[in-house]
């Protein structure tokens, strides 16, 4: 027990304590509204008509809710999984469906941990841009954007970021279709 609060220090752990019971009280509201009330008064910027489904958090301990920025006319879907180690921030009109994981962050674990040489600590934002989708099931690695209109295949992992206007898929994600523009 000492080595958690020598590790993470006694201002996280009160943190821990506060976002648990934040937490509690989220998954119990019933629906939207009322979570997106709630995600601001915790302090996420959420814009105007999004739609939060029934969500979960890790790490709120970390950025807090100020993390977590949404723009207007956001979806996020039942059984998403953020990682708020660090900023996560969905521009205007992004859809991440259910099931999908975003992280913000890489660690192998305490400061002890044999394989830290080889995987470091790493805290990165990840981005979405506008107008751009997550299919369902997806994870998104720490430190990626993914780009306007952009669409990431159901089941993709994407470790790379992703370029506006194209169709990313697979494990790891590649591009496997560019959007052309209308020409008028």
């Amino acid at each position: 027990m000492f080595k958690i609060y020598r590790q993470i220090g006694l201002l996280r752990v009160i943190k821990y304590s506060f976002f648990g019971l934040w937490e509690l009280i989220f998954k119990l509201l019933p629906y939207s509204p009322l979570r997106v009330w709630w995600l601001r008064l915790g302090g996420a910027k959420v814009g105007q008509n999004s739609v939060i489904e029934a969500i979960d958090f890790f790490n709120l301990d970390r950025t807090g809710l100020k993390g977590l920025s949404l723009g207007r006319d956001c979806y996020l879907g039942s059984g998403v999984l953020l990682d708020l180690a660090g900023t996560i921030t969905l521009l205007n009109q992004v859809t991440i469906s259910a099931r999908t994981i975003v992280l913000s962050h890489l660690s192998v674990g305490f400061s002890d941990h044999p394989l830290l040489k080889q995987y470091p600590k790493k805290v990165s934002a990840v981005m979405f841009k506008s107008g751009c989708a997550v299919g369902v099931n997806s994870t998104i690695f720490p430190g990626v954007t993914v780009g306007s209109q952009s669409m990431v295949a159901a089941g993709s992992v994407v470790r790379q970021p992703v370029p506006d206007k194209v169709m990313v898929a697979g494990v790891p994600a590649e591009i496997k279709k560019r959007f052309n523009e209308k020409k008028s």
